[in-house]
């Protein structure tokens, strides 16, 4: 038709990547695209679209715009992808040729590949006018087939229309009685004409439909049931009435041969059931509906989701009201979107029909003048469902209300517990707040709505701990996510307490070091210092205060020592001089203090330590540069005897004098690096023990460093013997950098050997000084 803009759509080169190409459009031109769109995230919410879709039908006692936000987010998605930039405008373009022609332009959608015929693309919303497509232009979707009828079918009246009725005892009870009735009404005005004549079969089963169908000629099949679709099987499904009463599931290939008996074959079917228009996602004919178009159906409309029975009866009414005026089954089913639109206000169900044409022309008959009087309905009455009474079936005490109330009910049950899902729990708790309005003992709303008010509770203490996080207000967002910490829905809420409540020790600690240094309480400043450094090592000298803490404690032990030698040497002198009778006065016997270092074991550990250096810088220097064939012919033996013995006397009475510091800990790091180095002089560097050699000298690294550490935070060590320490014991896995050359090796450990003996000449030096502080 002039007025269509035929989109075809087509898989690309790789997975979720589409190609669209307009066929044709009022404004010319050949725009194509490529467009990506995730399939199967949509495929995956179905459920959640049927849900929004069915519970927007309901008529509670509050509207819910937010209900709408799922559909029109995945229609403005469908059609951000269709619509890409060429192909936008072509669109823009073809709307305002149809315009000015007069015509109303018309959206055909070839789906070549099978995923995107299950996309709903009735949903398709245009941001732009903030307007869905099918409710303003018809949109439908078109069947890869042969047109078999290229010209509508000239009809002398009426146009015979068979209402099939098939509700099976075991399946929910539709209103199918209201239905027949709206129907009726919705035809009057043509059947009194003699235009339509609309027949109801007798009943649902299947020999019944057939005994019908040879009665013919029938122009359109109206059929009333239940429908579903067979993932198993990739099908579409309708259910008749089996010879017991229950549901006999009909494949859509069956129903097809089925409708075939009529002569001729009927040109439009509407299949009033649910799930009748889905579409499987690896055959493009395996629904129902485009099952039946591909045998020869000219049009079939189809509901691709379960439909409550209001709308389904107000679609009914407009698009058979539209067909008995002449209009094409395109527009007919944007009409009974329209009715569907009419009641109740705000629902969504217009979006569950889809429409599925053979041909291009979707005018399928030409009604003429009646040709004889006007015909009246004739329906066979609607035999009940086996093991229900006549009584029940035709006039319960309430036939109709009580089923939709019902239908009302899960609607809003169901979206519900949608909202519940996706965690929308302040929707979902009024949604359950309009149910148990309406039932209060509906199924489990009362614990559904309980849950929902439990997990709003919840996540509002999240948010606020949250809040109270950023604001730095560590007690409060501890105790709210300690609260919610055991909750699936905030698996991080256990670490950040954790961490809030470091954070909190930490500014405890930080203030009570200013304070402590405020008021010159060094030693308190100290300890607390060290406290801090255990919580948090990065946070541990706020602005140097735990740096000059250590400084001014230090300054006053020497103070204090000064102060005591000078009151020793005063008492010495004032002290009377000895008699001869008594005899020489005792040599005076050094007694270290706390407050330094041991001079007696510094020096010994500084000469044994300038010793080992030397030997070992001058061992690898002739190695490298004189004979390396020393090496082998006893050169080893001379390696190992020092790294064995010597280096590891020298770090043990750096121990024995007080090095790292005087704490467990401190003595524990120096003594294992002291055996670590003392291993790797046993194990030397032979090629089958080379792990073991590696590993010593590893452990002598990290736990030297460790004790240098020690020693350079210590209040009562010089930090100069700190900073010696960890570097003489650090630096040996240097030895390992040049790799096999042991020439280059050599190198390295000469350099660091050399370390190491200028290292003991300091802690020598250091034990003089010491001595003669001391002596004063």
């Amino acid at each position: 038709m002039d007025g269509d803009i035929e989109l075809e759509l087509a898989s690309g080169s790789e997975r979720g990547e589409y190609t669209v190409r307009v066929v044709q459009a009022p404004a010319g031109g050949n725009a194509s695209g490529v467009f990506r769109l995730d399939v199967d995230r949509i495929l995956e919410r179905r459920a959640e679209l049927e849900s929004t879709v069915l519970a927007s039908a309901v008529s509670a006692r509050r509207t819910t715009p937010v209900a709408e936000l799922p559909v029109r987010g995945v229609g403005q998605e469908l059609f951000q992808a269709l619509f890409t930039r060429e192909v936008y405008g072509t669109y823009r373009a073809s709307l305002g040729a149809a315009q000015h022609s007069g015509q109303q332009l018309r959206v055909v959608l070839r789906l070549a590949a099978p995923e995107l015929a299950a996309m709903p693309w009735e949903m398709l919303f245009d941001p732009e006018t903030e307007s869905y497509l099918c409710q303003t232009e018809p949109l439908l979707r078109h069947i890869p087939a042969p047109d078999y009828h290229l010209n509508p079918l000239e009809i002398v009246p009426p146009l015979r229309i068979l209402g099939l009725i098939a509700s099976p005892r075991d399946l929910p009870l539709l209103d199918v009685e209201a239905e027949r009735n709206h129907l009726a009404a919705a035809l009057a005005g043509p059947v009194s004409e003699g235009r339509i004549e609309l027949v109801w079969s007798p009943g649902g089963a299947w020999d019944e439909i057939q005994s019908m169908l040879l009665e013919g000629p029938w122009h359109v099949v109206h059929f009333i049931g239940h429908g579903d679709y067979d993932a198993r099987s990739d099908e579409g499904r309708i259910a008749l009435v089996g010879a017991d009463g229950r549901a006999s599931m009909v494949r859509a290939i069956r129903l097809m041969a089925l409708l075939s008996v009529a002569v001729p074959r009927p040109r439009l079917v509407v299949l009033n059931s649910c799930s009748s228009g889905e579409t499987g996602r690896e055959d493009l004919f395996s629904g129902t509906a485009s099952t039946l178009v591909r045998s020869g159906i000219s049009a079939v409309a189809a509901m691709q989701f379960a439909i409550s029975d209001g709308a389904a009866i107000a679609f009914a009414q407009g698009f058979y009201a539209a067909i008995a005026n002449g209009r094409g089954v395109d527009e007919a089913a944007r009409v009974g979107r329209i009715s569907v639109m009419g009641s109740p206000d705000g629902t969504l169900e217009w979006v569950t029909p889809a429409l599925y044409v053979r041909g291009g022309d979707t005018t399928l008959f030409n009604l003429k003048a009646p040709a004889r009087p006007a015909v009246k309905e004739r329906a066979a009455p609607v035999e009940p469902a086996a093991g229900t009474s006549a009584n029940s079936a035709a006039g319960s005490a309430e036939p109709s209300s009580g089923r939709i109330r019902q239908a009302e009910l899960r609607a809003l049950y169901v979206q519900a517990c949608a909202e519940l899902r996706t965690k929308h729990y302040p929707v979902a708790i009024e949604l359950f707040d309009d149910l148990l309005t309406l039932d209060g003992s509906y199924r489990d709303a009362a614990l559904l709505r309980a849950s929902a008010a439990q997990h709003l509770e919840r996540s509002e203490a999240y948010r606020h701990a949250k809040e109270a996080e950023d604001a730095g207000d560590w007690t409060a967002a501890a105790d709210g996510y300690a609260a919610v910490q055991d909750d699936p829905d905030f698996p991080d809420a256990a670490a950040r307490a954790r961490d809030c409540a470091k954070r909190q020790r930490t500014a405890d600690l930080q203030g009570e070091l200013e304070y402590h240094a405020g008021s010159r309480n060094w030693q308190a400043a100290v300890d607390v210092a060290a406290e801090l450094f255990a919580v948090d090592p990065a946070a541990s000298d706020p602005e140097g205060l735990a740096t000059k803490a250590r400084n001014e404690l230090r300054r006053e032990n020497d103070a204090l020592r000064a102060a005591e030698k000078a009151a020793q040497r005063t008492a010495r002198q004032a002290a009377p001089a000895p008699s001869s009778a008594e005899g020489p006065p005792p040599e005076p016997q050094w007694r270290p203090t706390t407050a330094a270092l041991d001079p007696r074991f510094l020096a010994a550990g500084g000469i044994v330590l300038t010793l080992a250096g030397a030997l070992l810088a001058v061992f690898f220097a002739y190695l490298n540069w004189v004979d390396m064939d020393w090496w082998y012919s006893g050169g080893e033996v001379s390696v190992r005897f020092v790294y064995a013995l010597l280096a590891p006397a020298g770090y043990l009475l750096l121990l024995l004098a007080g090095l790292p510091d005087r704490t467990e800990r401190g003595r524990v790091t120096l003594a294992v690096a002291a055996g670590a180095g003392a291993l790797l002089g046993v194990v030397g560097l032979e090629t089958d023990l080379l792990w073991a050699a590696t590993a010593a000298t590893l452990f002598q690294a990290l736990f030297g460093a460790w004790a240098g550490i020690l020693a350079i935070r210590a209040p009562k060590t010089p930090a100069l013997a700190g900073w010696l320490l960890l570097v003489c014991l650090a630096t040996l896995p240097l030895m390992w950098l040049p790799g096999d050359d042991l020439s280059a090796r050599a190198v390295v450990l000469t350099v660091q050997n050399a370390t190491v003996a200028v290292g003991g000449l300091i802690f020598l030096g250091l034990a003089l000084r010491q001595n003669w502080k001391d002596e004063r």
